[in-house]
């Protein structure tokens, strides 16, 4: 097979991250604000200072932790036919993009605050949408309880999709109340280990800081079998050093130490590499998503996991991210990180459906996202090389000169080796007709949302899973 890839380090300044890293990890160290995790770092060799709240990570404690994380993993689904599992050779698998705070309503085009009623909506969508392989909650269910936020968007997600459903925690017993859901719906607790439909991504806090509930729900979730999505969020200039060498160093530093916490919690606790670090705008302090340089610290990030062995998720995918409407918002340096993602060595993306940088999202964008999805994806598929597929009597028979369009070969083959997409989608994949045809592809997307949300069903959870679930929420609640 041929498969285009991209990456930026060469073998020696890979090696030169991991070196630079262990110097982070053992001289700088980090902060851990559980007692809990300190006690399971110190289990495993690390330097602890419990006044201060840190850790020193030596290196055989780091050796030890790559040895322990499976290089191998399965994000499973209710839909088993819907699993996930890596390492991945093609296009990464997909998400949407993750707890936003408002969006347009559907029907008046108002900007509103988000609720759980909205969350059903997208996930009733993003389960009948075949671009989009799993879903993160990607709006904040405004009227849950504020203490349990997390787990009721979680709840929703898993009820509303036949897909894997990425959530967070915020604290060791919401991670346990959401482990509690979940073993619910597939049967309990020694089932959900063997098919975890749902993962979490705990976000350190940049730099080199892990936050008590979040480094909590971390081991509880090592202890469950859930994966862990290790996502550094390092911002040049601002949480990391301005430059790219320093920043990449910040981001393995922190997949590296939250690895070590989950495996010496429970050796083998699956584990995913991950980064969402970009540059801010150093105007306003915000995170400034799809900038060449979020691009090439994912390229780097992801054959940095690759040298670990262990699963990735880096990068995005969206056109309107830089929008607060739905619609194609693009400029040439996010056109080519959409490109960049399919590209690096990851095996998990996200992004679709976002807007005004991950503030808002749209029912609409999912519909223009996943189709555009579905054509940029196509730059990382196998490409066969095999015998058969030179076709060099074919050719002789058509001789100089000739053309292929007429022999049968082409019409049998065309749909399986050429991208063609539907003539539905037609308008969204006129990207350079945008002041002619932005506001009928908008309408146009909307239609089909509708219609999607006015037909489609997803499989339901049984109605004794449901009651377990909603008793789970009253527990929880404030």
């Amino acid at each position: 097979m041929a498969v285009a890839q991209i990456s930026i380090l060469s073998k020696n300044e890979i090696e030169l991250v991991h070196q630079k890293t262990l110097k982070i990890l053992e001289e700088t160290g980090v902060a851990v604000l559980s007692q809990h995790a300190l006690a399971v770092l110190e289990s495993g060799g690390a330097k602890i200072d419990r006044k201060s709240m840190r850790a020193w990570i030596p290196e055989r404690l780091v050796e030890e932790t790559v040895k322990r994380a499976p290089k191998r993993i399965k994000l499973c689904a209710r839909n088993p036919k819907q699993d996930m599992p890596v390492p991945r050779a093609g296009p990464p698998y997909m998400a949407t993009n993750g707890t936003a705070v408002h969006m347009p309503d559907i029907d008046t085009g108002k900007r509103r605050a988000t609720t759980g009623k909205d969350l059903r909506d997208f996930m009733v969508l993003c389960d009948a949408m075949t671009p989009l392989d799993y879903v993160w909650p990607i709006v904040t269910a405004h009227d849950a309880p504020v203490s349990s936020h997390a787990l009721s968007e979680l709840a929703i997600s898993l009820q509303n999709t036949t897909k894997h459903v990425q959530g967070e925690a915020m604290s060791g017993e919401e991670a346990k109340a959401e482990i509690e859901v979940a073993s619910a719906i597939v049967g309990g607790r020694e089932e959900l280990e063997k098919r975890p439909i749902f993962s979490v991504i705990q976000c350190p806090i940049c730099p080199l800081e892990f936050e008590r509930g979040s480094v909590e729900a971390v081991m509880e979730f090592a202890r469950a079998g859930i994966p862990v999505v290790s996502m550094s969020m390092a911002l040049c200039g601002l949480t990391a050093p301005v430059t790219l060498a320093g920043t990449i160093a910040i981001v393995n530093a922190e997949n590296l130490a939250s690895f070590a916490v989950s495996q010496m919690t429970k050796p083998g606790a699956p584990v995913v590499y991950s980064s969402e670090s970009a540059t801010p705008n150093m105007r306003t302090g915000e995170i400034h998503y799809g900038s060449l340089e979020e691009g090439l610290i994912a390229i780097a990030a992801a054959q940095m996991a690759k040298h670990y062995g262990v699963p990735s998720m880096v990068g995005g995918f969206g056109a309107g991210f830089t929008g607060e409407s739905p619609g194609i918002h693009v400029n040439p340096a996010e056109l080519i990180f959409g490109g960049v993602t399919t590209l690096t060595l990851t095996d998990y993306a996200s992004g679709i459906g976002g807007l005004d940088q991950a503030k808002g999202a749209a029912l609409e964008q999912i519909i223009i996202d996943c189709d555009l999805w579905e054509q940029v994806r196509e730059m990382r598929k196998d490409v066969p090389m095999d015998e058969a597929r030179f076709v060099t009597d074919l050719i002789k028979q058509v001789g100089p000169g000739g053309t292929y369009l007429k022999v049968a070969h082409t019409a049998k083959n065309m749909r399986s080796e050429l991208f063609l997409p539907s003539g539905e989608k037609a308008d969204i994949y006129a990207i350079y007709q945008l002041d002619k045809g932005q506001k009928d592809m908008v309408d146009k997307a909307r239609a089909r949302a509708k219609k999607i949300l006015k037909d489609h069903v997803p499989e339901p959870v049984e109605k004794s899973v449901k009651e377990k679930i909603d008793e789970i929420l009253d527990k929880h609640k404030d």
